[in-house]
């Protein structure tokens, strides 16, 4: 009787080891996993996950960014590092908060072929960057959440406001922004 409990107690102790070993190794594989899954990479040295590298001197040239023209006005330039980055909506969302502005940009939902982002202090954009700001700041947002693929429509949601508001866009409404 008394071997029968102690082989019962050693073998709780040891399924009790091997699920600590495994939930261990399965949240580091879920977090490596989401990681990848996301357009990071795993930095196993640090136990993290890292998004690009930018060259912050160069952050504009990894986003489509506008610029203006005394003779054209306004326009979007495609960023010639674009392609160097990972092209998932978290990469390109990190990449276009970088923009050195009082609003950013919050991923809220991807269904089928539309990204619905959430503008955070959209009414810095929609009431202090006027008209012409508002628009190439949603022209960049919306050029670049495209380039993914899968992507044709960004739904943005944020307060309504005198030079922006929410609502679905696609690269149709921003197409006096690209040169010919």
């Amino acid at each position: 009787m008394k071997n029968n409990l102690l082989s019962v107690s050693a073998s709780i102790v040891g399924l009790a080891i091997i699920l600590f070993f495994a939930f261990n190794w399965f949240k580091e594989f879920t977090a490596i996993d989401s990681c990848l899954d996301h357009g990071g990479r795993w930095n196993y040295d640090l136990g993290e996950c890292e998004f690009c590298d930018v060259d912050s001197s160069k952050e504009s040239t990894y986003y489509w960014k506008a610029d203006y023209d005394e003779d054209r006005g306004e326009f979007l330039i495609r960023g010639k590092m674009l392609d160097s980055i990972p092209k998932t909506p978290y990469a390109l969302i990190a990449i276009l908060n970088k923009r050195d502005l009082e609003c950013s940009i919050k991923l809220e939902d991807i269904w089928q072929d539309t990204i619905t982002i959430n503008i955070v202090n959209g009414l810095y954009l929609s009431e202090q960057m006027g008209t012409t700001g508002a628009y190439c700041f949603l022209g960049e947002t919306v050029f670049t959440l495209t380039e993914l693929d899968s992507i044709g429509y960004v739904q943005i949601e944020m307060e309504v406001g005198s030079h922006a508001g929410p609502g679905v866009y696609t690269r149709d409404d921003f197409a006096n922004l690209v040169r010919k």
